[in-house]
């Protein structure tokens, strides 16, 4: 296998049969090299499945250069289907079998990963905490890195299969912190890996990675900060890091000439710095406030800042400090961006929860792009809940001077949850009014909003290339906000 991960070749292709009236069965005549291609998309028990199609599917499986296994669909998956609620009653005499059948389920995917016969390219694992305190995860590893796996998912379940408990909490602190016993250097080799819902605390497994790998994800792992910091040691290649709801640790300090993208979501940290001269894309979404913050970059073109969480209000109550406001990111800027910093020269797009109804929050944006030379796009997302509306303030009709970067530099605005206040159409008619090289503006927006719509598309442009797109949704301000949760994390080249 090469060293960019790219994927083994299939296995031979049999020769091509034209379909006829007697053989109509064309996808089955296909070359195996398309067939593997197929059923690399579905989950390892699908994938078995085919094998009953006919003779020509028959063992295809074995060459897949993906795997996907599935836990709790391995084990009396149509018992599960057929009986949904009895599934889910520990109870019940299905919930009983399902708990002695997870015994069984660890040796069954050790068969089938010695049954497989080419190299992977990539693998998932979605498992049960017995797995985790048995160290068949580890057994498992072991398998698909002998055959040159480049990119890895490991997912732990929170509970058993036909229980409501979680085996691992059943265990001392000292054991229960030491699983999975991952042997030294086991992640050596891969290209990306992403760990949900585990514990760290050592850096060991991740010894021998320092060039290879490029991506890391954590989610919900618990891991101190001697554990994070070892990793971010060995890792000195990384090029995209990600930290989604990891807890145990209070700060991070990354310094790594190689990273592209940092994503923090839904983290209470006390210091957050970060030396990457080649940051690229910055995404901070529901980070409690920092003591201390610095971010030094010299090629940052793209900043997503979100505070729009469910999570956000419990976790400032928890800790006692609000959370992480993206005009206050903007607006104080001095702050929060290292000196030698010149992201105000480099930075492209910004995409942010702002509240445009506070005059407040819109200073701060005004004092951002006022500095901001090269920024051309600008995506805002307002509160999807307003509790009440401040009272009207000519803030944006007194803005008669338009600095250069909505003047000459903007070119496509995005605004997310626009209720039509006079706030937020005075906003619009300043960009619109002003952006001489706007190209596009979309404003999402409810149905039947019909007077606020036309109001918008009375205001005369400045950009005879300006197209204004209306994009209307269909629920409520709960299901808006219950959106914004899912926003997926950020996927760049």
């Amino acid at each position: 296998m090469s060293e960019t991960g790219s994927p083994p070749p299939p296995p031979p292709t049999r020769p091509i049969q034209l379909a006829s009236a007697e053989n109509p069965d064309i996808i089955s005549q296909l070359p195996d090299e398309l067939l593997c291609l197929i059923i690399c998309q579905l989950s390892l028990d699908e994938s078995v499945r085919t094998s009953v199609l006919s003779k020509r599917w028959r063992g295809l499986w074995r060459f897949n250069t993906h795997l996907e296994i599935i836990g709790n669909r391995m084990i009396l998956p149509l018992a599960q289907t057929q009986n949904p609620e009895e599934a889910m009653d520990p109870r019940s005499t299905l919930s009983r079998a399902m708990s002695r059948s997870i015994k069984r389920y660890g040796q069954t995917i050790c068969s089938i990963m010695v049954r497989h016969s080419s190299d992977l390219h990539s693998c998932r694992i979605t498992h049960f905490p017995y797995s985790v305190r048995s160290e068949e995860v580890v057994t498992w590893f072991g398998y698909i890195k002998g055959k040159n796996v480049k990119n890895v998912s490991l997912e732990c379940s929170f509970s058993d299969i036909g229980t409501n408990q979680n085996c691992l909490q059943q265990l001392p602190p000292a054991e229960r912190f030491s699983k999975p016993n991952f042997p030294t250097g086991i992640f050596s080799g891969l290209c990306s890996l992403q760990l949900i819902y585990y514990t760290l605390r050592t850096s060991k497994p991740f010894e021998g990675c320092e060039n290879l790998m490029k991506t890391l994800i954590l989610k919900g792992v618990n891991i101190d900060d001697e554990t994070l910091d070892g990793i971010l040691k060995n890792c000195v290649g990384l090029e995209n890091i990600c930290l989604v709801e990891c807890y145990g640790f209070r700060n991070i300090e990354i310094h790594n000439p190689n990273l592209k993208v940092l994503q923090l979501n839904t983290l209470v940290l006390e210091e957050i710095v970060a030396f990457a001269e080649k940051l690229e894309v910055l995404l901070l979404d529901t980070i409690i406030s920092p003591n201390r913050m610095k971010i030094y970059s010299l090629s940052l073109w793209v900043i997503h800042c979100y505070d729009q969480s469910t999570f956000g209000p419990m976790l400032a109550s928890t800790v006692g400090r609000p959370v992480l406001q993206a005009s206050h990111l903007l607006g104080g800027y001095q702050r929060y961006w290292g000196e030698r910093s010149n992201f105000l020269q480099t930075l492209s797009k910004i995409s942010i929860d702002l509240d445009l109804n506070d005059i407040r929050q819109c200073v701060h944006l005004i004092c951002f792009y006022s500095v901001c030379t090269r920024l051309e796009t600008l995506e805002i997302t307002l509160p999807a809940i307003i509790e009440r509306l401040n009272k009207v303030n000519p803030f944006w009709e007194n803005q008669r001077y338009a600095y250069d970067c909505v003047e000459k530099q903007l070119k496509f605005v995005s605004l997310r949850g626009f209720k039509g206040s006079d706030q937020e159409f005075q906003f619009l008619r300043h960009i619109i009014r002003n952006g001489k090289k706007l190209e596009k503006v979309t404003i999402i927006c409810c149905q039947g909003m019909e007077f606020e719509i036309e109001r918008v598309l009375t205001v005369k442009n400045a950009s005879p290339e300006l197209r204004i797109v209306f994009k209307f949704q269909t629920h409520d301000a709960d299901q808006e906000l219950q959106e914004l949760q899912e926003r997926n994390l950020l996927s760049y080249k």
